[in-house]
């Protein structure tokens, strides 16, 4: 675990999850840099820790990451952004200092990031498993509808976090702009097969993002390394084959599972940027407004 819950007026006292601790006071994210075993802690501006319970009863820890400037464009400024981690990683592996860490990521994306672990992970209670999985992404989702109700929600999930956010997506919620999806698989079965594409689901399958992705309304931008050997490029492109609305894709050169986020490739940043620039619902309604005021405009002065 890279990191612990510590009470702001007691940063020694120690909690075993995060049942329960924040109905007293405030709490913070004590980071443990893996580089040096020091303590690091973000300051309170970058990183608010609250928490969330989920269908299935499990309480999550989970961090909203603010920028230290937002978007000068509107679109942007309407969105924020719901990450999905990884396998085996929890927080305090996205917060290390001094690397690409989530607020890094809120600064690039000039809005705000959000992160949670899931159950069974870090600080959150519970047990680890599909079905918790996709509670729990659900939860954070609807937390962060009920608290920013005027905010739109890009979802970005990695790796096996691209089946939570496939999972939720797949069902169109209400405020969802759009999603990316960075090294995705199209189910665990079919990461054994030489077909990742192959038609025909297992009764045994489990993630099988490959039956759900077609279900998606919004937007969808992937992104994933052509030297992927934990998951083949040819996962991302077989999704990529099934989508109702693509964006170009983002093939990495050079990229394997592991260094797709780690920084080494900003353009990995600036696609995804670009994305909620211009590709998302509402960037592209702000694009379609401007557009349509700018025609309306040019009418106007020829009829003078």
């Amino acid at each position: 675990m890279t990191y612990r819950i510590a009470l702001k007026s007691d940063p020694e006292k120690r909690f075993k999850n995060i049942k329960g601790c924040l109905r007293d006071e405030p709490v913070q994210l004590v980071v443990r840099n893996i580089s040096n075993g020091a303590d690091y802690i973000h300051s309170e501006k970058e990183v608010e820790v609250f928490s969330v319970t989920t269908s299935n009863k499990n309480e999550l820890v989970c961090i909203k990451c603010t920028p230290d400037s937002y978007s000068s464009n509107p679109a942007v400024a309407d969105q924020v952004v719901l990450f999905c981690q990884p396998n085996s990683s929890d927080l305090g592996g996205f917060l290390q200092p001094n690397s690409m860490n989530f607020v890094t990521y809120a600064n690039v994306f000039e809005t705000d990031f959000y992160a949670f672990d899931y159950s069974g992970y870090g600080f959150s209670s519970g047990t680890q498993g599909e079905k918790n999985m996709y509670a729990d992404i659900r939860a954070v989702y609807d937390k962060i509808r009920e608290t920013r109700p005027d905010k739109k929600i890009v979802i970005m999930g990695y790796s096996i976090g691209t089946t939570a956010a496939v999972d939720l997506a797949s069902s169109n919620p209400e405020g969802l702009a759009g999603v990316v999806l960075i090294a995705p698989f199209t189910s665990g079965l079919r990461l054994f097969s030489s077909k990742p594409d192959k038609p025909d689901t297992c009764w045994a399958d489990s993630f099988t993002s490959f039956d759900k992705i077609n279900r998606i309304d919004t937007r969808v931008l992937i992104c994933h390394g052509d030297l992927d050997e934990v998951i083949p490029l040819a996962h991302g492109m077989a999704l990529y084959e099934k989508l109702k609305n693509p964006v170009p894709p983002l093939i990495v050169h050079g990229a394997n599972h592991h260094t797709i986020l780690s920084g080494k490739y900003i353009q990995v940043f600036t696609r995804i940027a670009s994305f909620l620039r211009h590709e998302t619902l509402v960037s592209c309604r702000s694009i379609e407004v401007d557009s349509q005021n700018s025609s309306s405009k040019k009418t106007t002065e020829n009829n003078e």
